[in-house]
């Protein structure tokens, strides 16, 4: 359990395209620093790499952010967006095993999982794709500040590889609020995406499906 973002992908993406996308996220990197998202390589330290076959960061290990040992399993209530203290992120429960928070914050390290997004993607022996030919791919980032580097690239992928980019999220419009609003001021596409919501049944059980959609750009 934790707040995770999922995507399926072609395994190999074209080179111009992925050049296309590592560009325009390096214009991000500065004004994401500026809102105080600080990437780290993938395991949380040293720089975040991006080269011609990977996008791969995590949020920075020792951050000096201070700690706040009540900040369990964090997951955004559903107005949560920008970047705060711990001290004054958490707003109630999640489930009785974590708790809700109004912003993105970390506890004492900004790391957590690694995000990776390679141009070819290594498959285990007999992996198939899905019913459109993608492969499955998923991160969780337990709301830390990095989570907001994570959606601006998955919304550059969506908008760089279309129908063959699918990302589905634990988070909601308010949660990508952030992500549009970077990406528009910088790349001039942020307002064209927007979180759809879908009711499934899933082995018996009814659960909400939410996708990032890219609609028509403003005319």
């Amino acid at each position: 359990m934790g707040y995770t973002h999922y995507w399926h992908r072609p395994r190999f993406i074209r080179d111009d395209l992925f050049q296309t996308i590592r560009s325009d996220f390096e214009r991000l990197i500065l004004p994401l620093s500026d809102v105080g998202v600080e990437l780290a390589g993938g395991l949380g330290e040293g720089p975040p790499v991006l080269n011609d076959d990977s996008i791969c960061f995590n949020g920075l290990r020792e951050c000096g952010h201070s700690p706040n040992e009540e900040l369990i399993i964090p997951y955004p209530c559903e107005s949560a967006q920008g970047i705060g203290p711990s001290a004054t992120a958490i707003v109630g429960e999640f489930f009785n095993v974590g708790v809700t928070v109004r912003h993105r914050c970390c506890n004492g390290q900004c790391s957590f999982e690694t995000f990776l997004l390679a141009r070819s993607k290594d498959l285990p022996p007999n992996a198939q794709p899905d019913e459109h030919g993608l492969f499955g791919e998923y991160v969780k980032t337990g709301f830390r500040p990095y989570d907001l580097a994570v959606t601006v690239v998955l919304l550059i992928a969506k908008r760089r590889l279309g129908d063959q980019f699918i990302v589905h999220t634990n988070g909601g419009d308010a949660q990508w609020a952030d992500a549009r609003q970077l990406c528009q001021r910088i790349l001039g596409y942020g307002d064209w995406f927007g979180i759809t919501e879908e009711r499934v049944s899933d082995e018996g059980c009814e659960v909400t499906v939410r996708t990032l959609t890219e609609i028509a750009p403003p005319s």
